[in-house]
């Protein structure tokens, strides 16, 4: 059996040894390959494209087609024959062997079970749309595995490039477990499951002559469950890691392979009211019940030295691409010999399928066939195709060959109507489309459904819907149709000789249960289905913002809007408060006019000192409104470097500003340990009006004092003079 646990490289194959016969060997290449057949790769590549009229998401790809194979070749064996020959050679001569020495064999792995995957390129669909291979290699021979991959036209233009020159693009990993001796260490494997489940009913019934009966139940159900396994590995002598981590993974896989195996079962589940019947139906009193089930599962054995064991060598890699790969004449492949574009409009089989239907509904509508007439005719085939259509289930088809790539036809329908002794006859049309279809604006009927939208009849008593049709200088076709709780669908059907080609107008006329009545503007639809909804069929939002100073100068802003839509006579209203916590808010409310009504806001602005300022009402221009008060501030700076103090001990400086609801006063003292310069501020909310007064008083050390006076001025600095004087 194979040594698994001892390997040499020799010629670029893996040699293992056997554990039993010297002479024997066993190699395994280090990476699988692509499969080489008679001197050939087996290998294609096709990349291909589509017509462009046959698919407008999809344009083409490509195809790989090819083996993988994990063997030697015969080449290589023979090379590695003579290198074990030479070392059997010798072996036997150093036992004292006389005469030839034995051959040199090369045995063959058997392997029980495998896996093998492939990687190329991405895995999402976006450049590989499918790769499909075996489970399972052969296990056999050289394992071959045959792979095909699907390209997306994006996929096979970079594959194409990646599968030539040098390095690889193409992955494979294999799996192949073959049976071999435990080297000398110890691997214990064990795994253990239970589930228990413990059930307690009790019911205890009092009863009374003259009163309710007790009755009293508890139920107590638990169920336990628990798993654990695991492996212990002892090397004993072995030291090589990949040994031991061979062996580890083994033994995982086995412990995994016993659990699966041993799947613990579910306990079965009480039910309560098979004890609830012995109360009920046998009158027994004070009863109880307990069970309880256990399921138990175990697993542990112990490898030791010579037992068993499956081995993995675990083949994988990148193949190398075959352009960089020689054939049996030493030169390397070329990938001309192996690739190949494909265009795949062959215009020899070029065809043209037209499928026919009419899709109108011949059960409501007043319809009682269509008789279509398809012509295609581009090299003298003359092939004609005339179905008749008597429901929107039949189907026809005309099909015929492409002459001079014209996929152009003629057709000419005409329709019949029950109770009509005149006929609609369209005139021709040509068409390339695949798919013919008579839609139900085609065969000269007007066909529309009314039905509520978002109508609340709990609001609106009725709604009066009045239409009307009309294309170019035909007479005019009108229609009325109330809509109300009782009778809220109708349709207006009419023979119109013709394709409807022009738009519906309606006007909706709205009797509101509160006695009101709302007339909606003219509209036009274009569908086969009018929906109405309730008079506000639009909604308007008014953004109103407040500015200012909301942390020092004003505390609230109340606002009051109004809309008016004096045609309709209707009205909203709406009332919010602007402070520091919420300076904005939006005030949507439903219209019945698109356009148009009177929206009006007033205001009061109260500031923090409790004064309030009124605003008058305002139209809203817009959809904004912006209410506050702005105040700026303006710095004064006062400069003492003029003044000698020690002659003058202080000087206080009082600053004077008054404008409007603003009077605002602040002192200034200057002094030997307080020399400046010094700066006040005043707020104001007119630009024009920043003027301010001072006045600076001089405390002289004699005891005198002295003072002077600037009534208005606009200076930003101020320079106080040395003296009063």
């Amino acid at each position: 059996m194979l040594k698994w646990d001892k390997v040499e490289v020799i010629n670029g194959l893996s040699v293992y040894g056997d554990d039993d016969d010297w002479t024997l060997s066993y190699a395994l290449p280090q990476n699988p390959r692509f499969r080489i057949d008679n001197g050939k790769p087996v290998f294609k590549f096709m990349k291909y494209k589509f017509p462009i009229e046959r698919s407008a998401t999809r344009k083409g790809g490509g195809f790989l087609v090819c083996d993988v194979e994990f063997g030697v070749t015969p080449e290589e064996e023979l090379a590695l024959r003579e290198v074990l020959q030479e070392r059997v050679d010798a072996t036997w001569r150093g036992m004292g062997g006389a005469g030839q020495a034995p051959p040199a064999k090369i045995g063959r792995l058997s392997f029980t079970r495998g896996s093998a995957s492939v990687t190329v390129l991405d895995s999402s669909g976006t450049l590989v749309e499918k790769v499909t291979n075996p489970a399972s290699p052969s296990l056999y021979g050289k394992m071959v595995l045959p792979i095909t991959v699907e390209l997306s036209p994006e996929g096979a233009t970079l594959l194409e490039q990646g599968l030539q020159g040098a390095g690889g693009i193409v992955q494979v990993a294999y799996d192949l477990w073959t049976p071999v001796k435990l080297p000398p260490m110890t691997a214990r494997v064990w795994f253990s499951a239970s589930k228990t489940m413990e059930f307690h009913q009790s019911i205890d019934v009092e009863e009374r002559i003259c009163a309710e009966d007790d009755y009293t139940e508890a139920i107590n159900e638990v169920i336990r469950q628990s798993d654990s396994g695991g492996v212990f590995i002892d090397p004993g002598t072995v030291t090589d890691q990949k040994v031991i981590q061979a062996v580890t993974d083994w033994a995982w896989q086995s412990l995994a392979d016993a659990a699966t195996r041993m799947v613990i079962g579910e306990v079965p589940l009480q039910n309560p009211e098979e004890l609830r019947k012995l109360y009920t139906e046998q009158d027994l009193e004070n009863i109880s019940r307990d069970v309880m089930s256990q399921r138990l599962v175990s697993f542990d054995r112990t490898y030791t030295q010579d037992m068993v064991m499956e081995w993995n060598p675990s083949p994988r890699g990148t193949l190398p691409n075959i352009t960089s790969m020689t054939g049996p004449d030493g030169n390397p492949y070329k990938w001309a010999d192996y690739a190949s574009v494909v265009d795949l409009n062959d215009p020899f089989f070029r065809t043209m399928t037209v499928s026919m239907r009419v899709n109108a509904d011949f059960q409501k509508l007043p319809l009682h066939s269509v008789e279509l007439k398809v012509e295609y005719d581009p090299a003298g085939q003359n092939i004609v195709s005339e179905p008749v259509f008597t429901g929107p289930d039949s189907l026809a088809s005309l099909e015929a060959f492409v002459a001079n790539n014209d996929k152009r036809y003629t057709y000419t329908y005409q329709v019949n109507y029950k109770g009509e002794a005149r006929s609609f006859v369209s005139e021709p049309k040509v068409s390339n489309d695949p798919s013919l279809v008579i839609n139900v604006g085609d065969v000269g009927v007007l066909d529309l459904d009314i039905a509520p939208g978002d109508l609340n009849f709990a609001q609106v008593g009725s709604a009066q819907v009045s239409l009307w049709y009309q294309e170019g200088a035909d007479p005019r076709l009108e229609a009325s149709f109330t809509l109300d709780k009782e009778h809220p669908n109708h349709s207006w059907t009419k023979v119109i000789f013709a394709p409807r080609r022009a738009p519906v107008h309606y006007r909706v006329k709205y009797f509101m249960v509160d006695g009101r009545e709302f007339e909606g503007a003219e509209l036009t639809t274009g569908a086969s289905e009018l929906r109405i909804n309730d008079p506000f069929s639009s909604t308007r939002t008014i953004n109103i913002r407040g500015f200012g100073d909301f942390q020092n100068r004003i505390d609230t802003i109340f606002v009051d809007l109004t809309y008016s839509d004096h045609v309709n006579g209707y009205t909203q209203t709406h009332s919010t408060a602007l402070n520091a916590a919420s300076t904005f808010d939006d005030w949507s409310f439903p219209t019945i006019l698109p356009e148009g009504g009177d929206l009006n806001y007033t205001a009061n602005i109260r500031f923090k000192d409790g004064t309030v300022e009124p605003v008058p009402s305002t139209p809203i221009e817009g959809n904004t409104v912006m209410l506050g008060d702005v105040q700026l501030t303006q710095p004064i700076v006062v400069m003492a470097d003029l003044i000698d103090f020690t002659t003058t001990k202080l000087v206080k400086v009082t600053l004077h500003y008054a404008h409007g609801d603003i009077d605002e006063t602040g002192d200034l003292v200057f002094k030997t340990s307080v020399p400046g310069p010094l700066t006040w501020s005043f707020p104001y909310s007119d630009k024009t009006q920043k003027s301010y007064s001072w006045k600076a008083t001089y405390f002289l050390a004699n005891g005198t004092s002295a003072t002077i006076t600037t009534d208005a001025t606009t200076e930003e600095t101020i320079v106080l003079p040395a003296t009063a004087g």
